[in-house]
């Protein structure tokens, strides 16, 4: 289980962006941009995560658009949050959510031919 999942994928930050949010929110995540290159994305409650433990849901992950020299883009997601809340196992389910996630996004990026790297 990682920290974080790099993709090298063609595009600029206007192209990536609404297929990042197109394939996340409808994994039920929540998007606020802070600026152009740099999001968080959130899923579940860290009020009820902190009230049920490992039974309850909050992931919140970093999301970072990166440009390239090359007129590519490596989209960086990583922890926003430790999991720390629901214990040992909150920290291990928040990890392999954020496996999953990247794994939803190769392919969603491959699918749409426009992945470089995983």
């Amino acid at each position: 289980m990682a920290d974080s999942v790099k993709l090298h994928v063609t595009g600029t930050p206007d192209q990536v962006r609404p297929m990042l949010e197109q394939v996340l929110q409808a994994e039920g995540f929540r998007f606020t941009w802070e600026n152009a290159g740099d999001c968080i994305i959130e899923k579940g409650s860290r009020t009820k995560a902190l009230l049920l433990g490992a039974f309850g849901t909050h992931y919140k992950y970093r999301v970072l658009l990166h440009p390239q020299q090359d007129g590519t883009l490596v989209v960086d997601l990583g922890l926003a949050t430790t999991g720390m809340s629901g214990g040992a196992i909150g920290v291990a389910k928040v990890r392999k959510k954020l496996d999953e996630v990247g794994r939803v996004l190769t392919g969603a990026f491959q699918n749409a031919g426009t992945l470089i790297s995983a």
